[in-house]
């Protein structure tokens, strides 16, 4: 018998359709975007459960499948693909709820980690106090062992004395260990020794070691880095057991990935293994989101500047020449995690961001935020503070009505009462004047963080294209841009899930590396083409195992160089897995010259190059996603209606035409000032501004 089809709201769709489902969970809502092989792209949104975040997870997949007209086991059933970005590990460090670990360092080297780099981040502020240790002292325990520079063994590991200092952590209760011996990068053995023993004394505890976690030179370094990773390894392993057995009671059977600080995808048992890769895992994927959308308007030169700006933080990122830059410089809490992570720079400002006005009549915003719960005043779940979005209601840019695609009413009046209170009065001003103000300061906050990543490194942002996503960014992107003289705005149809539609379309990733040193002038060609043996047999493995075709299999070799005498490296890209002569190693030369000229203005030719490190990226490459192009309108767009609404330079404008978005074609043109009301956000087009939707169903925003 001929199987019958089911009906999806007004929409056929087969019985053996498949899905494929990306989650974001953010401080205040919960990101999900859904694609169909019939080549539907659906975003929902769905307020974050703060304490058990896969309710939350599980609410928004609920809300897809109601608009579908599915069931919530019937979506997940037939989901083929759960890609999962989630702060669980940024939240245990920034929150100190990591687990009660045990570090076992080399004699002599105890305070490492209360050491540091030497000074503090900001030097000048003496109300700051010096940071402590991520592991106190106390549970910091010394080896009797040395390795050298050059891997040799200078002092053999004392089994009995490293068997009296497991037990001695054992006996002070951790949780789990971390190992992280002085040029264990040179030489493992003594590591993977206390490994062992640490296997044979405590049975399926926890431990992470540091040549494994963070395989490169830099003893502060990579000793945070293992420190914070098997901290993290008892949460994350509960975390992501609890999520896939949740989703398996679902009725979920296909294959779970997470996303991690490179941007990419993995397995949970990669994750689990190394966790400390899962920190700003939601994040990493906006650079990516935006790159796709750029490419898709066909964006020149491909400089974007991608800024998300959700309920609790306002994440911004640049991508140059199509390139996505990624660091070892990142930092969670005050403590170094140095892997490799998609730079993204994230501070406070958000649309739960709280108002206030200090002593001296100033007013700040954030990076306090009112979060899912009891969010804004203007919820009605209990917030009895100012927030920016309760300033977006009175000056009328949101419809309490259909907020958040009409799952939320509003309270205007409940925005209006606690800004007056906790500004406009204490400024003596008028309420308009009060609200504008909340999101001027907002704005500044947001503009500055740009500017740390882009004007304050030489960039110009004159040059880049700003996306703007995240629920609260069209809200403010014509603002921010206009401070910093960006020409053009887009504004994705997948805006308020940015990260989440990043989540969707991002490649299955993971990187692997190697301690070498070696120089241009006495290149080690049989250390260095054994190593990039290695790293390309893991990599392959790796993909093998993510069940990654030959054809989508992509391997990035890269090298960690300086020049003779620096201090800091730069990632070099290496155009061969192999150096056969002289040959190779001149053309590595003169790639990092180009490089460091680049970055620097500055080539100097005559100085040998070094070599530190080499890394290999395991990629299996994602088909772009094919979005449907919108439907090419005839005539004007006609507004649905009028709304009252303050603007900074205009004052308040009554009877603002308000456009439905979902109304707009391909090709119409708004003229600010006008409001356009999207399902998961709201784009404010301002006086002067003009908003041209492209054949994507994007908006494309001279400022």
């Amino acid at each position: 018998m001929r199987p019958q089809p089911r009906r999806a709201g007004r929409k056929w769709e087969q019985p053996d359709m498949a899905y494929e489902i990306a989650v974001d969970v953010g401080g205040t809502f919960t990101d999900l975007v859904i694609k169909s092989d019939a080549g539907m792209v659906k975003g929902v949104k769905s307020p974050t459960t703060p304490g058990n975040i896969i309710d939350g997870t599980i609410n928004a997949v609920a809300r897809a499948a109601e608009a579908l007209g599915l069931s919530l086991r019937e979506v997940m059933g037939d989901c083929r693909k759960f890609a999962f970005g989630t702060t669980t590990a940024t939240n245990a460090v920034l929150e100190g709820k990591g687990a009660r670990t045990g570090l076992l360092c080399t004699r002599g080297h105890r305070d490492v980690l209360l050491i540091r780099e030497g000074g503090k981040d900001d030097t000048y502020n003496v109300e700051v106090d010096y940071p402590g240790p991520y592991i106190p002292r106390r549970l910091t325990v010394e080896i009797d062992e040395r390795i050298d520079a050059e891997g040799g063994v200078v002092k053999p590991l004392d089994e009995a004395q490293a068997r009296r200092a497991i037990r001695e952590l054992l006996d002070r209760k951790v949780d789990a260990i971390a190992v992280a011996l002085i040029w264990s990068v040179a030489n493992s053995v003594h590591e993977e020794r206390l490994a062992a023993l640490i296997e044979e004394m405590a049975p399926g505890l926890p431990y992470s070691l540091s040549h494994k976690v963070s395989p490169s030179i830099r003893e502060y370094r990579r000793t945070s880095a293992t420190a914070l990773d098997a901290s993290l390894k008892p949460i994350v392993n509960e975390a992501v057991r609890t999520l896939s057995g949740r989703l398996a009671a679902e009725g979920f059977k296909g294959v779970l990935t997470l996303v991690t600080s490179s941007g990419g995808q993995t397995s949970p048992q990669d994750v689990q293994a190394k966790p400390i890769y899962l920190c700003f895992s939601g994040p990493s994927a906006a650079p990516e989101s935006g790159r796709r959308f750029a490419r898709l308007e066909n964006i020149e030169g491909g400089n974007i500047v991608t800024v998300d700006m959700g309920g609790t933080s306002f994440d911004v990122s640049i991508v140059t020449g199509w390139e996505i830059p990624t660091h070892r410089d990142g930092v969670i809490a005050g403590h170094s995690f140095g892997v490799p992570s998609v730079e993204v720079l994230t501070i406070g400002a958000g649309g739960g961001s709280l108002a206030r006005v200090d002593a001296g009549g100033f007013v700040h915003t954030g990076p306090e935020s009112a979060g899912s719960r009891p969010g804004p005043a203007c919820y009605g779940r209990g917030g009895i503070r100012a927030t920016v979005t309760d300033a977006n209601v009175v000056r009328g840019y949101l419809n309490p009505e259909t907020f958040a695609a009409g799952t939320m009413t509003l309270d205007a009046e409940a925005a209006r009462t606690v800004l007056r209170r906790d500004v406009a009065e204490p400024l003596g001003v008028e309420i308009d004047e009060a609200a504008e103000l909340v999101c001027v300061t907002c704005d500044q906050s947001m503009v500055g963080a740009i500017e740390e990543i882009t004007i304050k490194r030489g960039i110009d942002p004159r040059e880049y294209v700003m996306v703007a996503g995240g629920a609260a960014a069209g809200l403010h992107a014509v603002a921010i841009a206009r401070e910093l003289d960006i020409a053009e705005v887009i504004v994705p149809r997948f805006a308020g899930v940015l990260s989440a539609f990043g989540i969707l379309t991002s490649n299955v990733q993971n990187q692997y590396g190697r301690s070498v040193f070696t120089r241009s002038d006495a290149f080690d060609f049989d250390a260095v083409n054994r190593n990039l043996a290695e790293l390309k047999a893991e990599a392959e493995a790796y993909l093998a195992r993510m069940g990654v075709e030959g054809q989508r299999r992509c391997l990035e070799f890269t090298a960690e160089a300086r020049y003779q005498g620096q201090v800091w490296q730069l990632t070099l890209p290496l155009q061969t897995d192999r150096f056969a002569d002289a040959g190779d190693v001149a053309a590595m030369v003169e790639d990092f010259h180009r490089l460091h000229e680049r970055l620097y203005n500055v080539r100097s030719a005559a100085d040998v190059v070094e070599i530190i490190e080499i890394n290999v990226k395991a990629i299996g490459l994602v088909p772009e996603i094919t979005l449907s192009q919108s439907e090419r309108g005839n005539g004007e767009p006609r507004p649905s209606g009028g709304r009252s609404a303050f603007f900074r330079d205009a004052g308040r404008i009554e009877n603002v035409p308000v456009y439905q978005g979902e109304a707009l074609r391909a090709g119409h043109v708004v003229e600010g000032p006008a409001l356009i009301e999207e399902p998961l956000t709201a784009i404010v087009v301002p006086p002067g501004a003009v908003a041209t939707v492209s054949e994507y169903g994007n908006y494309r925003i001279r400022t």
